[in-house]
């Protein structure tokens, strides 16, 4: 080696700062930073990837082609995410929404579907775990109790606002592009290695309720559906705080509010007021005059991320300074990342999650 040349060793670790720096998306000023295209999770998970394509350019080798799934030439009936049928005889009805079209899928496949439509694909494999013995408890207690109560023969739908979100493989691909083979393989690795599992409390599937973000704590079921459940509780939530989006703000003009609130701008400007909280400090109710108006009903009328806000007023209408993202009952996907990133298995994520359950075998 000639004097003045660095060795191989500082070559390499520069390099995969220098990947690791593009892929971020090459941040420059804080401003950037707080705008990355690849957040860090994501960055970790893409990183080995995508140097393995790097190495593969530089030094390329005979292989043969790429396993490709068995489901490439899919009919409506078809549509599963993944080849699972080998894993069980389970099969259950799917009302497509987009597609209004009730189809019948290998109840893994289906799993497979809500895990990647439901869960970003680079969470830690554990969280990714959870998610699909969640998906797969509520679709097995669902169709236990008579199935999707809007569609009539379906057990489930694919309209994440009434069951579960679902997505193709077709949407899988549009929506991971060149990562879809590692992101395929990660997904179909949870749902592999969870085959069959569902959380019981005394022996029976539980009510599943999981959410984005919790914004710190979950809240009880009973504050935001009106129903108890022993196991869908109040818990913590550590870790969230570094996710993008745990706060975010939102402004709503007057006129905006008082149409979702029916009511006027100038009484919105007199009497808009919190009236009450939950234990956990989420909004209950929103003073409007004289009525109280469930929080609840406020986040889906304007579209906002959490009912766990404060507010500013000004001239022009209210800013909502929010809280995490989502109803906030049972599992937190980001909360169970970072559990995961901590190194707890998927079971002790759920039991977290759902006090007083257990995982089992149906």
């Amino acid at each position: 080696m000639k004097r003045g040349y660095p060795p191989p060793w500082a070559c390499a670790v520069l390099l995969a700062l220098l990947l690791l720096w593009r892929m971020l998306g090459a941040p420059l000023t804080a401003e950037q930073f707080s705008h990355l295209e690849t957040p860090f999770w994501q960055a970790r998970a893409l990183l080995p990837l995508r140097v393995a394509r790097i190495l593969t350019l530089w030094f390329p080798v005979d292989s043969a082609e790429p396993e490709t799934l068995p489901q490439e030439a899919m009919t409506q009936e078809e549509r599963a995410l993944m080849a699972m049928s080998d894993m069980t005889d389970e099969t259950i009805a799917v009302y497509v929404a987009h597609e209004q079209n009730l189809v019948v899928l290998p109840l893994e496949d289906y799993v497979c579907g809500v895990v990647a439509a439901e869960m970003p694909a680079a969470y830690h494999l554990e969280a990714l775990k959870a998610q699909a013995v969640a998906a797969r408890t509520r679709a097995v207690r669902q169709r236990g109790q008579g199935g999707c109560a809007l569609h009539a023969g379906a057990d489930v739908c694919t309209d994440s606002g009434h069951c579960q979100a679902y997505a193709t493989l077709e949407e899988c691909r549009e929506k991971w592009g060149d990562e879809y083979q590692p992101y395929r393989d990660r997904v179909l690795a949870a749902v592999r290695e969870t085959a069959g599992e569902i959380l019981t409390y005394e022996g029976e599937p539980i009510t599943v309720y999981y959410h984005a973000m919790s914004g710190g704590r979950t809240e009880d079921a009973a504050a935001v559906f009106g129903q108890a459940e022993p196991y869908l509780v109040s818990v913590s939530s550590e870790g969230e705080e570094d996710a993008r989006g745990f706060y975010a703000d939102a402004f709503v003009s007057y006129e905006t509010l008082a149409e979702a609130l029916d009511s006027t701008p100038d009484e919105l400007r007199r009497t808009f007021a919190i009236a009450q909280y939950t234990q956990t400090g989420r909004v209950s109710t929103v003073l409007v005059g004289e009525r109280h108006v469930p929080a609840s009903e406020l986040r889906e009328s304007l579209g906002l991320r959490s009912t766990w806000f404060t507010f500013s007023m000004d001239e022009e209408g209210v800013t909502f300074h929010q809280q995490g993202y989502g109803h906030g009952v049972g599992m937190s996907q980001v909360g169970a990342n970072a559990m995961a990133a901590d190194g707890a298995p998927y079971d002790h994520i759920l039991t977290h999650f759902y006090p007083g359950t257990s995982v089992e075998t149906y």
